[in-house]
């Protein structure tokens, strides 16, 4: 249990408020000694003062019935303070003893390691036996008596420590018995809090271990707006990600092999043919240019594998410079005049200003508006029209191409940066294509630190959309 998470928040937390409280309680019981001794020492002292005052007027008349009622105030005091209380005089001679049970000590003189400090005129408190008179330990508060200056005797009061004790233990054991209820409670909410924190922790790690075995479809419910609710998006959205690259990587795999056994498959036959003369030799030449075409489109599906993978690694360095976007594009247009001229297709473009200078890597844009032209050109219809603009917003050029051919339907426009991703109905007109295109001009954007996005209708328009930093 303990090596668990759970086990471990609960220790720890539960440990804590254990030291926690046990160090309260010494302090507690430690300070209440003091305050209750505290209190103790403030009332006899206080009752000290009494005794005086009523010494003074049994001194001005000492008549029986004020020596009476002196001694009965004396037991008063003793039993209200719950305290021995003696009164001696000058000579150390006990005069007046406050509970019944010492009377026989009335008369009696007490020894001068007991009073002579107080009848000096001396405050004393000692906590002892009173020099032997006591069997227990008590707390003694000696005060001199006074009569106009004149020291006339000295009064001793006796309160026993386990009764100061016994306030202290009683307000120690409330204090007790509320730790014990508060740790019961803190057990409670800290297993339910540990367990709360701990038991998404095992979904992570539990979901985790099962994508060490390449599966990637377990997600972690984590309904919390904590860190750990945080941790458990991040998780899903790392095992949304993992389960897409591999995906990718098994249509990888998928395409490519698909996309070379095919031309390999053709080269090899034709070749085949060519040389056991299945193939006549008036019809080699032909062949063999199909052979040629073949391999061209083998090398340009290489080229790109390797252009995506460098840029991919970030190893594709980019050289920043200033250049016309607009001259780009008309040099662009130009490459393609054969197949624009072949097909009747209508050029539109609209650029802002005659001359629109961008910060970007010439080689890079080129290849972009040379993808985006292709697959403009290759997907509108004969007669048809390619809308090309250029435009500043800001800092921000825009740069737009758009045709009017057979469009993308919405629920695949997610795709199409994806390697080798060809759409159901551009197959039949996308015959050489390698369907890395669009995945090597998001790259390039993308290195770019600049947005491009796609707009679709089926069957009406496609509008690619990239930005460029203006010069």
């Amino acid at each position: 249990m303990f090596k668990s998470i759970f086990g471990k928040l609960l220790s720890a937390y539960y440990l804590i408020i254990l030291i926690t409280f046990i160090i309260l309680g010494i302090l507690l019981f430690s300070l209440l000694g003091d305050y209750v001794t505290s209190e103790k020492e403030e009332l006899l002292r206080y009752t000290g003062k009494k005794i005086n005052e009523i010494t003074s007027v049994l001194i001005e008349d000492n008549s029986p019935i004020v020596e009476r009622v002196y001694r009965i105030n004396i037991e008063s005091y003793g039993t209200n303070t719950q305290s021995l209380i003696i009164v001696i005089d000058q000579t150390g001679e006990i005069f007046a003893i406050s509970n019944p049970y010492y009377k026989h000590m009335e008369g009696q003189k007490l020894s001068k390691a007991q009073y002579g400090e107080v009848l000096l005129g001396k405050d004393i408190k000692k906590i002892g036996n009173f020099e032997g008179l006591f069997n227990q330990t008590v707390l003694t508060i000696g005060m001199p008596l006074k009569y106009k200056n004149e020291i006339v005797g000295a009064v001793f009061l006796n309160s026993p420590i386990p009764e100061i004790n016994k306030v202290r233990y009683e307000v120690f054991k409330l204090f007790m018995l509320s730790v014990s209820v508060a740790l019961l409670a803190a057990f409670i909410l800290i297993f339910f809090l540990s367990r709360k924190i701990s038991n998404p922790l095992k979904m992570i790690n539990k979901a985790a271990k099962t994508f060490a075995n390449g599966q990637f479809e377990n997600r972690v419910a984590v309904n919390s707006n904590d860190e750990i609710g945080e941790l458990a998006n991040t998780f899903n959205r790392m095992a949304e990600s993992l389960q897409n690259l591999e995906n990718m990587r098994r249509s990888f795999i998928a395409n490519v092999s698909h996309e070379l056994r095919t031309p390999m498959t053709t080269i090899q036959g034709f070749i085949a043919g060519i040389m056991d003369e299945t193939i006549p030799k008036e019809r080699q030449k032909q062949y063999l240019k199909i052979v040629l075409d073949e391999v061209r489109r083998l090398s340009r599906l290489v080229n790109d594998l390797l252009d995506l993978a460098k840029m991919e690694a970030g190893e594709n360095q980019l050289n920043f410079r200033e250049f016309d976007i607009n001259e780009l594009i008309r040099i662009g247009i130009i490459k393609f005049e054969n197949r624009i001229t072949q097909k009747n297709i209508h050029i539109n473009a609209y650029f802002e200003d005659e001359q629109c200078f961008v910060i970007a890597d010439m080689d890079g844009i080129q290849r972009v508006v040379t993808n985006l032209l292709d697959n403009a050109i290759k997907f509108s219809d004969d007669n048809g029209t390619i809308d090309i603009e250029v435009i500043t917003k800001s800092n921000k050029v825009y740069v737009s191409i758009q045709d009017h051919g057979i469009g993308i339907d919405e629920q695949e426009l997610k795709y199409i940066w994806d390697r080798f991703y060809k759409t159901d109905k551009s197959r039949s007109k996308d015959k050489t294509g390698t369907g890395l295109g669009l995945a090597i001009v998001k790259n390039i954007i993308n290195q770019h630190g600049q947005e491009i996005s796609v707009e679709s209708k089926l069957e009406e328009y496609t509008r690619f959309t990239f930005t460029l930093q203006r010069a």
